[in-house]
């Protein structure tokens, strides 16, 4: 066939833009689909993304608002829904993280500038905002004092058809301290997440997300809300329909506190709160600039670290009160349930490294105290910064017959204790809690609850300062730590963004794991390419992700993990750490030999004595390197 001229002229001027369009691969316009209607809210301008691997376009929506300033009076209360809104929202850029601890510095640069209280916000990622796509709701972790969406980004996870929704909430002492009155009554940080689903239910389908089909997620912290979403009474059944545990759940004993006001009335006393009545308490701690509470809040909990988990406020559910969120202990609610969400849940197989590390570095200050302590103290300072003060030793029974032997015992130093000490730290705080929570869920939903453990060594860990190139004056290495998982759902933190070939194709494995749940409700898919068997009894099968997936028959294996490879020869012992410190000990006493034998000379025979210095030495072990 000939083409007439003008087709030839036509088709050249097309051309080029042609080409051009799928050079760039644009699949959407920056200034036409960027911006949504929300039907009587408002409109909201978004911006164009790229995923990780094959450079997809999407449609992110940056910390938007679905609730007013929980502010001034309305501090400590739960959150009020977003009123409507007459400029188009600008959703294009990060603001900023709720008040926390590590965010102190900014505040103060910021205090006086902005409402840095203003920070009920959630991000939306979306490949297409007209599907009707499954929705995943990932709640960020920590121990409900620190962090913030900016740890879920989503340029693995929106390889896959699924919505991302990360939302935040109130930290600390303004998301969790309490008095148990209507002024103060606790939990109002899982209450802004409650009013977020109740947004997400409500408004994701302009987003291209399906109302019908959203799981919700979260590691530590907030696998603990994501548990007492379904607990609680006061949340109504369909606000979401699947649940995902990383490494918590609401029965970890560091989230619970029956008594909250006595913290709350000794973090007053640091903001020096003049106090006769609650009223006086209720009101100080309201009226303090955010500053001011979060620098109270800090120097208590730096006061009480030493005594262990329930000595420190602002961190915690509140069991009773007038929020009407947790009537009763979680346990006692889970024993009462008749209902289950399908779930899947599991820890990192060494999670109890994490916690050692700050008890070395913290309590310890890196100087390990064998002459001190007996095997004894260290079962018990484990257990004190894991679940609290055993007053009635039954724990600490348990723990001495089911994790040591007769010699450790007797004659245990730390470095023969570590493996077991990893262990016992683990199960306490991480994998205990969330067997408990898939065991009662087994219950009611048998044929789709998935637990796992994460045995997959990559070359990071996910905080910083347990990686092995950072953490070399340890006592041992971090192994698979504490939400290791997490680093190949979400490129967070920057270290860990340019992934080696084999972490990158684990990360490819997890999105595909967790994305299939969060679309079909199993981890394989609805194609079921191979095996990972649901729960059939209180403790497996479960499934071990590694370069190879096995199936586990007796999860309780898992408790004692770090034990089982130093026993195969795959030791977490830092050998090089106790050869230079066996070395500087040797060193130490042939110094204080030979200072003492210079010393009997000197008082032999007067005249050696010598001028003495009046340069101050450092103190060697002040030095830290």
């Amino acid at each position: 066939m000939q083409l007439s001229w003008w087709q030839i002229v036509s088709l050249l001027l097309v051309l080029p833009s042609v080409v051009e369009s799928r050079v760039r691969n644009r699949q959407y316009d920056e200034e036409k689909d960027t911006i949504i209607e929300l039907p009587s809210l408002g409109s909201i301008q978004g911006k164009i993304l790229e995923t990780a691997w094959t450079k997809r376009e999407v449609l992110q929506f940056v910390d938007v608002r679905y609730a007013e300033p929980p502010t001034g009076l309305h501090r400590f209360k739960a959150p009020r829904p977003i009123e409507p809104w007459e400029d188009v929202m600008d959703a294009t850029a990060e603001k900023i993280g709720c008040p926390s601890v590590v965010s102190m510095d900014s505040l103060r640069k910021l205090d006086d500038v902005l409402d840095v209280e203003d920070c009920l916000t959630m991000t939306i990622t979306t490949p297409n905002v007209t599907s009707r796509l499954p929705v995943l709701v990932y709640i960020h972790g920590e121990y409900l004092y620190e962090g913030s969406n900016s740890e879920a980004p989503p340029d693995y996870l929106l390889e896959k058809d699924v919505v991302l929704v990360t939302p935040q909430y109130r930290l600390g002492p303004f998301g969790f301290l309490s008095t148990k009155t209507d002024e103060i009554p606790g939990n109002a940080g899982f209450m802004d997440i409650f009013l977020a689903l109740q947004f997400i239910k409500h408004f994701i389908k302009y987003f291209g997300g399906d109302p019908s089909r959203i799981t919700v997620a979260g590691q530590v912290g907030g696998a603990a809300i994501a548990h007492l979403l379904t607990l609680s009474p006061i949340v109504q059944r369909g606000l979401f329909h699947q649940v995902i545990y990383q490494s918590g759940s609401a029965i970890m004993p560091i989230f619970l506190e029956e008594d909250p006001r006595k913290q709350a009335q000794e973090i007053a006393k640091k903001a020096e709160c003049k106090m006769v009545t609650v009223r006086d308490l209720n009101t100080c701690l309201m009226e303090l600039s955010a500053l001011e509470l979060l620098t109270a809040f800090m120097e208590h909990a730096l006061e009480k670290s030493d005594l262990g988990i329930g000595h420190t406020g602002g961190i915690q559910f509140t069991i009773g009160g007038p929020s009407g969120v947790l009537p009763k202990h979680p346990y006692d609610l889970m024993l009462e349930s008749n209902f289950s969400y399908p779930a899947m849940g599991g820890c990192p197989k060494n999670a109890g490294s994490r916690v050692l590390n700050e008890i070395v570095d913290n309590d310890f200050e890196r100087k390990i105290p064998d002459d001190d302590y007996s095997t004894y103290d260290y079962i018990d300072h484990v257990i004190r910064q894991t679940v609290g003060t055993d007053k009635t030793m039954l724990l600490t029974s348990f723990v001495t017959h089911d994790f040591f032997n007769r010699p450790l015992m007797e004659n245990g130093t730390f470095d023969t204790l570590i493996p077991r000490l990893i262990d016992v730290a683990g199960t306490l705080n991480h994998k205990l809690p969330v067997l408990l929570a898939l065991n009662m869920n087994n219950k009611h939903n048998p044929d789709n609850t998935f637990l796992y453990t994460f045995d997959y060594a990559g070359e990071f860990n996910r905080y910083k300062e347990m990686d092995e190139e950072t953490n070399m004056q340890s006592p041992f290495k971090a192994g698979v730590s504490l939400t290791d998982e997490a680093l190949y759902l979400f490129p967070y933190p920057e270290h860990v963004t340019r992934l080696s070939r084999p972490d990158q194709l684990m990360a490819r494995r997890m999105v595909d794991l967790w994305t299939n749940f969060v679309i079909s409700g199993n981890p394989l898919g609805s194609a079921r390419v191979g095996y990972w068997p649901p729960m059939t009894t209180l403790y497996g099968p479960y499934m071990r992700i590694d370069e190879t997936m096995t199936i586990g028959g007796n999860y309780f294996t898992e408790f004692s993990a770090t034990l089982s490879d130093e026993e195969n020869g795959q030791s977490l012992i830092r050998e090089v750490y106790y050869l230079r410190s066996r070395s500087r000990k040797r060193a130490q006493n042939k110094r204080r030999k030979q200072l003492a034998k210079s010393n009997v000379r000197k008082l032999q025979n007067p005249k050696l004595g010598g001028r003495k210095s009046l340069v101050k030495r450092p103190n060697r072990n002040k030095i830290r390197f």
